[in-house]
């Protein structure tokens, strides 16, 4: 029949590790709830700005505001004129630089980001000293040992205390904590962006940009009747392709702030070297 030695509890009251060495600590994909950039400005500048396919569709909308007068009775109101369109191709167009354009970006807010960090391996944190330990219902071992051609009934021990124990090395194949790392917010402080660059920068998919002027309005007045006649122009710009060449950005964040941060992690090829325990007390001993 398999026995175990049960010790109700056992205490170290100090103890110092001479070295320890951990071979890798594996960190999982990173996990970011949120992150939120708060007063980000940026200063970007290109080298050159080439378009293609360029076309420009302007239309005119005519408006005519009325009034009529005639002391004894007015009225007035407005009146749709109609609408004028044309358009003009420009080809391509080269614009050679693009200086100090100023962006101002008050709030950003990204989602579900992710990010993948290489293994962290040879790592030595050096020495090491711990204080008070307390290990309660111990049972060793874990499935009970036999002694052939020997039987006890029973052993019971009050209390044993050992006053100076060394260990030579304990090392530690594998360990895998099953729960994440999870820190629920960070906030960095403000983020100076001094300088960066990317050689060429390739539009994707067709640009369109469209605009609206200030209506612009000629009066007339004939006494007793007139009017004003309104022209509101509207441009439509078509860009096929666009490249911009030799990018720099440089700018600043006033903060950064992750929230719901989640790391899992692995720790391999742990050693602890040369441990010295000051004194061990275990209590109510049997098997």
């Amino acid at each position: 029949m398999a026995q175990t030695i049960n010790i109700s509890q056992a205490s170290f009251a100090s103890g110092a590790i001479a070295d320890i060495k951990i071979g890798e600590i594996v960190l999982g994909g990173v996990t970011i709830g949120q992150l939120q950039l708060q007063g980000a400005s940026f200063n970007v500048a290109a080298g050159s700005a080439f378009l293609e396919n360029v076309r420009i569709v302007i239309s005119l909308d005519f408006a005519f505001d009325w009034w009529i007068n005639l002391g004894f009775w007015s009225d007035s109101g407005t009146a749709d004129v109609g609408s004028l369109s044309f358009g003009l191709s420009l080809g391509n167009v080269s614009i050679p630089s693009l200086n100090n354009i100023p962006l101002s970006v008050p709030n950003i807010v990204l989602a579900n980001l992710s990010a993948a960090i290489a293994p962290l391996t040879s790592i030595d944190l050096g020495a090491a000293t711990f204080g008070a330990i307390t290990a309660a219902n111990i049972a060793l071992p874990k499935d009970g040992f036999t002694l052939a051609g020997f039987g006890l009934s029973g052993v019971s021990i009050a209390n044993v205390q050992v006053p100076e124990t060394t260990v030579a090395t304990i090392s530690i194949q594998d360990f895998h904590p099953s729960a994440h790392v999870a820190l629920s917010s960070a906030t960095l402080g403000a983020l100076q962006i001094p300088s960066a660059s990317a050689a060429d920068v390739q539009g994707t998919a067709p640009v369109s940009v469209s605009g609206t002027a200030s209506p612009q309005g000629l009066a007339l007045n004939l006494g007793v009747l007139g009017g004003t006649l309104n022209v509101t122009p509207t441009a439509y710009i078509s860009i096929g392709a666009l490249q911009l060449q030799g990018v720099s950005l440089s700018g600043s964040v006033t903060q950064a702030i992750l929230q719901n941060i989640g790391v899992p992690v692995d720790l391999s090829g742990i050693t602890l070297s040369n441990i010295g325990i000051g004194q061990i007390n275990a209590v109510n001993i049997g098997l």
